[in-house]
C-alpha cells in the first residue's frame, strides 16, 4: 500500500489570534534496520512509501509557532485510518493531554474510557475501532516553540 492510500490529514485548531501563524507537517514513516560503517546497528525511520500488511508505520505530526505571540489552547488531531490498528499505548508528545475517539471524531475521551456499543451494550473499544487521536497542549506555544506528536500503527 502507498503513503497516498494511508494518509491521514490533521487538523489544528487553537484559541489564539496567533493560529495562522501555526505550522504543522505531518509525516508517515517506518523504522528500519541500518548497519554503520563500524558495523553498529540501529533503527532509522524512512518515509513509509510502501507497507504490507502487518507491517508498523508511525505517524507524527511537527508543529511550531511562527508568530510573534504565544498561541492558547492548541489542539492537534489526527484521523486513524480503517486501514489502520492503533497500536495501545503509542500516542506520545510532551506537555500534552491527549484522547481518543471511536465514533468519528465527534467525542473525545482517555484511552482507559473509549468505549464502543456492541449488541447493545458498551465495551471496551479495540485498536482498530480507534478513529481519531486528539492532543491539547497543557500549556500556551510561545513564539518560535516546537514539538512533535505521533503515533503507531499496523497496516491491516
Amino acid at each position: 500500500m502507498t503513503p497516498r492510500l494511508m494518509i491521514a490529514m490533521c487538523a489544528l485548531l487553537a484559541a489564539a489570534p496567533a493560529w495562522a501563524e501555526i505550522s504543522a507537517e505531518q509525516r508517515i514513516e517506518k523504522e528500519i534496520v541500518e548497519k554503520g560503517p563500524n558495523g553498529e546497528v540501529r533503527l532509522a525511520r524512512v518515509a513509509a512509501d510502501t507497507v504490507q500488511p502487518g507491517e508498523e508505520v508511525i505517524y507524527s505530526l511537527s508543529y511550531s509557532n511562527k508568530a510573534a505571540d504565544a498561541a492558547e489552547a492548541v489542539v492537534l488531531v489526527i484521523p486513524v485510518p480503517d486501514e489502520i490498528t492503533y497500536v495501545e499505548g503509542s500516542a506520545t508528545g510532551e506537555n500534552l493531554n491527549i484522547l481518543f475517539s471511536a465514533d468519528g471524531g465527534e467525542t473525545f475521551v482517555a484511552r482507559g474510557r473509549l468505549t464502543v456499543v456492541e449488541d447493545g451494550r458498551p465495551r471496551a473499544a479495540k485498536g482498530d475501532e480507534i478513529t481519531h487521536i486528539k492532543w491539547t497542549l497543557a500549556s500556551a506555544l510561545k513564539p518560535s516553540q516546537a514539538g512533535e506528536v505521533s503515533f503507531r500503527g499496523i497496516l491491516k
